[in-house]
């Protein structure tokens, strides 16, 4: 049988992409290596708890995702307005993060020279450079106790990330691209009224694999269990050389990982190989619950400076409810990433040790662990570092000699759960 489409990778872009051309009619064949759908989505649902396990929650802040919402009728669940609250970890204690420019004015977080900081901010050109890492223009344009106590921890909350490697022109192009029309970002905040995504936190009833369950139902053909090894040319089609078989296909969609998707290509676009350099962090997940203590918000990060040996938690009891039992509270502690990497050297019973020791330092009273559970990501999130501009290089010559051959992987173009729905649904017949 000759598919029209053969969809290779079946986490939530791959999903996605395959439940989109099922749609419009078209024969779709989806490959999957492991025996469940999902990728990096991966929800606990054990004796009474849920908790996510990887990405948390998605920022709804593109038509696509409500559009695959309204289509599948999935039951959403919008986070808590307490979510708003977060919070950074400061000499023994959990500081809020200023949200009003009035609140940025008094914060024990920075000093008053950082503060003073921001009046030249304003005064800031657009750079004249092709690439430059956040660390290095948060510099610029913030100072560097700014850096420590803003920047750093949110690009570990986001990318698991190193500030001093990312590209702020391919981790964050909004940011880039606002900073190339006015230079400076305050003075784009107070035209445009705010700098940061729009969108609304959400997650679904019984978690985020409530979504992958509704679009594995719309896919009629899916292999799991099958490890595409090789895709080659034969005349107009394509053959995925898998190893349970052979799948001919007139075009195909590949979501896997960089280092899988550079396997794949070696036979037919052979600089591909370069993909393999694309840089994954081990992350750790530690989901954790004990007598409640009345948490209150959307979580923590911790800059490095402060010595605790975790990036920062989510309080998943305060966020969505019935995650939790009555009487108690669940975390979400996340350690590791490119600035703590070697914390996951550990084994795995000393990671869990490690996670509930540093949330003692943060809360003092926390009795006894009712659960506990890890999951480690070996390769977590592709870190998008400065001079990445030559990988998309190397996928628009892969576009022009090969039409009928897309890669719509995290690695490219946006790896937020939000960015993959849209590649998924941007595909057309």
């Amino acid at each position: 049988m000759t598919f029209d489409v053969i969809v290779i990778g079946g986490g939530i872009t791959g999903l996605v992409a395959a439940y989109r051309l099922t749609r419009e009619g078209k024969r779709v064949l989806l490959i999957e290596k492991s025996p469940r759908l999902g990728g990096n989505i991966s929800t606990l649902r054990e004796a009474g708890y849920i908790f996510e396990e990887g990405p948390q929650t998605i920022l709804a802040n593109n038509p696509a995702v409500w559009e695959l919402i309204e289509e599948l009728k999935a039951p959403v669940e919008k986070a808590s307005p307490s979510s708003q609250k977060r919070y950074i970890y400061k000499g023994g204690s959990l500081i809020p993060i200023p949200l009003k420019p009035q609140e940025f004015l008094t914060t024990p977080l920075v000093g008053i020279k950082s503060k003073l900081l921001l009046f030249g901010e304003l005064f800031k050109k657009p750079l004249d450079v092709e690439d430059i890492s956040v660390a290095n223009f948060v510099r610029e344009h913030f100072g560097e106790e700014f850096l420590t106590y803003f920047v750093q921890p949110f690009v570990s909350g986001i990318y698991a990330g190193d500030a001093e490697k990312l590209s702020l022109r391919y981790a964050f192009p909004k940011l880039w691209e606002i900073q190339r029309r006015y230079g400076s970002l305050l003075k784009a905040f107070i035209k445009e009224k705010r700098v940061a995504p729009k969108g609304e936190l959400i997650s679904f009833e019984g978690g985020l694999k409530t979504l992958i369950e509704l679009l594995a139902e719309k896919i009629p053909n899916k292999e799991l269990n099958t490890s595409a090894e090789v895709i080659e040319r034969e005349g107009d089609l394509y053959r995925v050389l898998t190893d349970r078989g052979t799948f001919l296909g007139k075009r195909v969609i590949i979501t896997t990982p960089a280092g899988e998707t550079a396997k794949l290509l070696r036979k037919v676009f052979p600089p591909a190989e370069a993909f393999k350099e694309i840089h994954y962090p081990p992350v750790a997940v530690v989901s954790l619950a004990f007598p409640k203590i009345g948490l209150d918000g959307f979580g923590f990060l911790v800059p490095k400076v402060e010595g605790l040996k975790i990036l920062g938690a989510i309080y998943v009891s305060s966020l969505f409810p019935n995650r939790c039992p009555a009487g108690e509270d669940c975390l979400s502690v996340f350690l590791c990433g490119d600035t703590q990497k070697e914390v996951c050297h550990q084994s795995e019973e000393e990671v869990l040790k490690t996670a509930v020791g540093e949330i003692r330092k943060v809360f003092p009273q926390i009795g006894e662990i009712k659960f506990q559970k890890l999951k480690l990501w070996k390769r977590s999130i592709p870190q998008y570092t400065v001079g990445y501009g030559r990988f998309y290089k190397l996928y628009e010559e892969l576009k022009r000699r090969e039409t009928n051959l897309e890669i719509l992987s995290n690695f490219l173009g946006g790896s937020s759960l939000a960015k993959c729905i849209e590649k998924g649904l941007s595909l057309k017949g």
